[in-house]
């Protein structure tokens, strides 16, 4: 059935708990650790598999979505976050397993932004969300108490 979670992941049973939140981050973890229990270096990218939070703004959706869809490109291996000037530079001989190492980078480095980007909005005190964007912010500070 399309949209339900597997009964077991790399022959690991998934949890109930788990299996509810499958498009979450927390599933996203579990997912990695059974990967690399199963002495797997490489996972897969998750932040393919997670969905966004219904209640981000829409200007946080559209920098969430943009680090989902950054991809790493094996053929210039830029590291993080993929400018120009970072030519593969390695010591020894396995040009994939570097190739690999920088993907994983990507993945991580990539999920990390797009769960600070989720608390930023979902904080409710961010200045960018599409409602505050409308009004202007507005400072008072107090001079009195100025260093």
């Amino acid at each position: 059935m399309a949209g339900q979670p597997p009964a077991t992941y790399l022959g690991a049973p998934v949890p109930a708990d788990i299996a509810d939140r499958w498009q979450k981050w927390e599933a996203a973890r579990w997912r990695q650790g059974v990967w690399r229990a199963a002495n797997r270096p490489y996972p897969p990218d998750e932040r393919f598999n997670i969905r966004p939070p219904a209640e981000l703004c829409p200007e946080h959706r559209r920098l969430w979505i943009a680090y989902r869809n950054m991809r790493f490109d094996e053929e210039t291996g830029n590291r993080w976050p993929g400018y120009d000037g970072s030519p593969f530079q390695y010591q020894g001989t396995d040009m994939d397993a570097l190739r690999n190492e920088r993907r994983v980078e990507w993945d991580e480095k990539a999920s990390e932004q797009m769960q600070l980007i989720e608390r930023i909005c979902l904080s409710g005190r961010s200045p960018q969300c599409t409602p505050s964007a409308v009004q202007p912010v507005q400072l008072a500070l107090d001079l009195d108490t100025a260093a």
